[in-house]
């Protein structure tokens, strides 16, 4: 087992935590020397020090000083921000790991680094979306951008503090208290949740919340309205989905309580309270923390499956995907939102049962706490951490890969051509449908590489994440 290893983490030093990334990330030291490890952290100085530092980084500068004193480590772990301080190469440990809570950060000193040795991702879904970018191919040259990268990720589970802290982690203390009155709206309204900062498609937001309102006003039962976070609600953003409501005889202000940012105590003091969330996003989630913690309480969530949503409890667990055909975008005219009315139909069926979901959120309850503890991810870490004294991973030839769809497709319809996509959602023309029917479940050695450079020049299937490299399987090769 290794000795020693290097910390380059971000946004350590809580609690406070600096959100879900803090929280992960100040785990790690603390579960590794339990585990016999020596470890020691890369810590650069407190953001808001004043502009002395902004301008004259001798504090950092001695950081790094103190650091490169020290001999070098076994291992050097760094998540994509940490990446930024110091870009892993064979100066500061033998041998360099990346933990991802997302791609955008770093990407430049990770994505081709052949000095990472293990790339691991938050979740299954985040690992796939990893080896797909490392088997971006290179058709002309047959070969793939990063073959050790595809070979070399693997996942961990990530600890969700509702497991450690059914109440409210202590830990998350940077916010506001629940503002008063806000939970007494329940005597008058039903209560949903989307508090996730400026997370939200508004217009499907909005369009589930209108069909609820509308079936509340033709039957007269209460008003449904939704907690959101106030960052989220700008007056601009509020002024474009009056004018989408203009009409109706409903406004903004019928349907959304803005909140400031909570303390995770009245979160979970929300998400007890509410009795639906929303989690109909506008760009994928890594990992997924809020919908876990949501079901965790009790309280249901309804989503686009956007990143890792749809995989992270089965049916029935409290988290339902419910994305159809009408609400890909049209161009030049967005969703239709009359497809948005059956979402509420669901969410209103499952009011009327709350024995059901509540069992329902119960399974989901006890599959977190089974998954996602900080013993488990203290396990995962050291054992990926000890996968590193394993014989090298064979890497996978060119021709020996298939094609296949990319794990950032939610659905593909190649009938209609609508494309739900974690990347870009599209409607594909007739030819692109006829093409990657075509080509799915090919086996690379068969494909001419000229003709498919073209294709991917003229299509980009595979830069817009709708198509990717993977071994072969038998349900691809069927």
């Amino acid at each position: 087992m290794t000795d020693t290893v290097s910390l380059f983490l971000s946004r350590t030093g809580g609690p406070p935590f600096l959100g879900s990334v803090g929280y992960v990330n100040d785990a790690v030291r603390p579960l590794l020397e339990a585990r016999g490890m020596q470890v020691d952290g890369f810590q650069p100085p407190l953001a808001g020090g004043g502009t002395e530092e902004a301008m004259l980084p001798f504090a950092l500068a001695a950081e790094y000083a103190r650091h490169a004193g020290r001999p070098r480590a076994d291992i050097a772990l760094y998540d994509g921000a940490g990446t930024l301080v110091l870009p892993p190469d064979r100066t500061h440990a033998a041998r360099n790991v990346v933990l991802y809570h997302g791609l955008v950060y770093g990407t430049g000193n990770w994505l081709t680094n052949h000095a990472v040795d293990l790339h691991l991702g938050n979740s299954p879904y985040q690992a796939e979306v990893l080896r797909a970018l490392f088997a971006t191919p290179d058709w002309t040259r047959r070969r793939l951008l990063n073959p050790g990268g595809f070979s070399a990720t693997r996942d961990v589970r990530l600890p969700v503090p509702c497991v450690e802290a059914p109440d409210g982690h202590p830990g998350f203390a940077q916010g506001n208290d629940l503002p008063p009155g806000v939970l007494t709206l329940a005597d008058k309204a039903v209560l949903g949740h989307a508090l996730q900062h400026d997370k939200q498609d508004l217009v499907a937001t909005i369009a589930i919340l209108y069909w609820l309102n509308v079936r509340a006003r033709e039957t007269g039962t209460a008003r449904v309205m939704l907690l959101i976070s106030e960052a989220s609600l700008s007056q601009e953003r509020c002024a474009a989905l009056d004018g989408m409501l203009a009409g109706t005889g409903f406004r903004c202000a019928d349907f959304f309580v803005p909140l400031p940012h909570l303390t995770q105590r009245a979160v979970v003091q929300v998400m007890r309270a509410c009795r639906f969330a929303l989690a109909y996003n506008r760009f994928p989630e890594p990992f997924g923390f809020y919908p876990l913690e949501s079901a965790y309480q009790g309280c249901p969530v309804y989503t686009n499956g956007a990143g890792n949503n749809r995989h992270l409890l089965p049916p029935e667990h409290g988290i339902r995907v419910l994305e159809t055909a009408g609400m890909a975008p049209v161009p030049g005219q967005g969703p239709d939102l009359r497809a948005y009315r059956a979402v509420a139909e669901r969410i209103a069926q499952d009011l009327a049962a709350p024995e059901e979901t509540r069992r329902a959120c119960a399974r989901g309850r006890d599959m977190i706490a089974a998954t996602w503890s900080m013993a488990n991810f203290g396990d995962d870490l050291a054992q990926a951490l000890a996968s590193l004294d394993e014989a090298t991973r064979a890497v996978p030839a060119f021709d020996a890969l298939a094609v296949a769809t990319s794990p950032l497709v939610r659905s593909l319809d190649l009938g209609t051509g609508v494309c739900f996509n974690d990347y870009a959602t599209t409607v594909l023309d007739a030819a692109e449908c006829a093409l990657i029917r075509d080509l799915l479940g090919r086996a690379v050695h068969a494909l001419p590489g000229e003709e498919m450079a073209r294709i991917e020049c003229q299509h980009r299937f595979f830069a817009r994440g709708l198509l990717t490299l993977r071994m072969p399987t038998p349900s691809l090769l069927s």
